[in-house]
């Protein structure tokens, strides 16, 4: 076999065999390893938990007098339900290639570990490390018991367990390798997700930005740091929007054009919005205003892209 070509059959071997178990399993047990985990004692008493949390982190914004868009975009952005957006709303994000903000992804799980990494990254390379990681892991996998385990959140918290347990033990992490993995598991744990468009879209985007954009954003690490963070967004966004591009054909028969162009302004803002919506979950009204003005900044960005000509293109 010419060995450019064996990594490349033994991720899809890995694929389709880890499906294949799943599947089996799911056809002999009747239910998939996933959903077998959720009904025995200890993974419903953990989704009973945290869902019980995350319905008091609502009803807790609900009693601070926010407005109506205000909160539905802040319990989406941070808690994953979607119920409380506004049709128009939905209608803005989608016809500015931004409706991947309102879903929860790696991208809002990327923000929360950032926070903890920081705080934690003195103890990766000392005794303590272990600690650090089992803090992290914690912390993420209780974010995802707490949104309902949607797949593209599972396939981002499995990268970043994988990627962060080879950090600490000292081996070479390989990104491709890393998302495959991760996306195994998932397809062990549920057969059905292979038909799922959102892990469907969240592996597409992952792949994109591992193969086109993160090799392009290498290429400007000796620029000054504010161009070489626009150049590295847009490359990463525009990586990521091609990867995705025939999905969204396939699957809603539209295109966005200016997706990157609106990624560029709305990824800084939907960090700090969720940075400060922590902040009121805790307690903290005077982050109320602060929130509030960056959610009008958002959808005002929102409005001029989604105006601009050509940026939706409806071909059903």
């Amino acid at each position: 076999m010419n060995p450019s070509m064996r990594r490349p059959i033994i991720r899809i071997a890995v694929l389709i065999g880890a499906w294949c178990c799943g599947f089996l399993f799911y056809l002999f047990l009747g239910n998939s390893v996933g959903q077998t985990w959720v009904e025995c004692s200890l993974g419903e008493s953990l989704f009973t938990f945290w869902g019980k949390v995350s319905d008091t982190l609502q009803s807790r914004l609900s009693g601070m007098g926010l407005e109506e868009n205000t909160y539905g975009q802040i319990v989406a952005l941070t808690l994953g339900n979607r119920q409380f957006l506004s049709p128009e709303i939905k209608q803005l994000y989608r016809e500015a290639g931004a409706s991947h903000l309102l879903a929860l992804s790696g991208m809002h799980l990327g923000i929360l570990y950032g926070v903890f990494k920081l705080i934690l990254r003195n103890m990766t390379y000392t005794r303590w490390k272990w600690f650090a990681f089992s803090a992290i892991m914690f912390i993420l996998w209780s974010y995802a018991l707490m949104t309902g385990c949607p797949k593209s959140l599972i396939r981002a918290a499995l990268m970043t367990s994988v990627a962060l347990l080879l950090q600490i033990c000292g081996e070479r992490r390989d990104s491709i390798d890393i998302l495959n993995v991760s996306a195994a598991i998932v397809l062990l744990a549920d057969p059905a997700s292979i038909v799922d468009i959102g892990f469907q879209l969240s592996c597409a985007a992952m792949l994109g930005i591992i193969i086109l954009g993160i090799p392009f954003s290498e290429k400007w690490q000796n620029l000054p740091l504010i161009p070489r963070a626009i150049l590295s967004s847009l490359a990463i966004s525009i990586s990521a929007q091609l990867a995705t591009t025939p999905l969204t054909l396939l699957y809603f028969n539209s295109i966005t054009t200016y997706g990157a162009l609106t990624s560029l302004a709305a990824i800084p803002l939907t960090t700090l919005i969720i940075y400060f919506s922590i902040g009121i979950y805790a307690g903290m009204p005077w982050c109320i205003p602060i929130v509030e003005i960056l959610i009008r900044c958002q959808n005002m960005v929102m409005e001029f892209t989604g105006n601009l000509p050509g940026a939706y293109i409806d071909l059903g």
